[in-house]
């Protein structure tokens, strides 16, 4: 089972050799709309790029309930060097008996082709096998989204499953197949005790 008290305790944050990653506080909203209202950034999420600042406010807001009710935690992506936020990425739809979370991500377009998402990532997976004690990690994306699959592979994913036409895109106007990679602990633990 996943180890709630020791995930939400207090919210964990993280660093990187380029980045830290930390809680949404509400000065991050400006940045978070400049990302999320970019139709390139939300392209494969299924829904439209945010339209209004008051959006960004919401979700900040959103992603600290979250937190605080143990249903999911988001890091921001801050440059260690300063700078506005490049993005986030957590874990969410937590299956708490089954040791089980599924793992999201954004970028801005800007921080593209930099190894920004696999380096952000990896410390969360890092977290995520080590403390909260998961046992696999889901991520769940549309087949075209080349970018995003490269990064899991990169990662260790692997490809478990592909679904058919299962979820009606906003932003297509139509249903869309959805490609589903997990990451065992296992396979985390092999890949990272194989490096010298």
């Amino acid at each position: 089972m996943i180890d709630l008290a020791a995930t939400f305790a207090s919210f964990p944050q993280l660093e990187t050799e380029r980045f830290i990653l930390r809680a949404a506080e509400p000065g991050d909203a400006p940045a978070i709309f400049r990302i999320m209202s970019d139709a390139r950034v939300t392209r494969y999420f299924g829904r439209l790029p945010m339209t209004a600042p008051a959006e960004a406010d919401e979700h900040v807001q959103a992603l600290e309930q979250s937190f605080r009710e143990w249903n999911g935690i988001r890091w921001m992506i801050a440059p260690r060097a300063g700078g506005a936020l490049v993005g986030s990425c957590g874990f969410w739809r937590l299956l708490v008996p089954h040791a089980r979370a599924e793992v999201g991500y954004e970028l801005a377009p800007e921080w593209w082709g930099q190894g920004v998402m696999t380096e952000a990532l990896a410390a969360i997976l890092g977290f995520g096998f080590g403390t909260m004690r998961l046992h696999s990690v889901e991520a769940q994306i549309h087949p075209a989204n080349i970018g995003s699959r490269r990064v899991l592979e990169k990662l260790g994913f692997v490809r478990e499953g592909y679904f058919r036409e299962n979820y009606f895109d906003v932003a297509e106007a139509g249903f869309t197949d959805t490609a589903v990679f997990s990451l065992l602990q296992a396979d985390w633990e092999r890949r990272h005790e194989a490096r010298p």
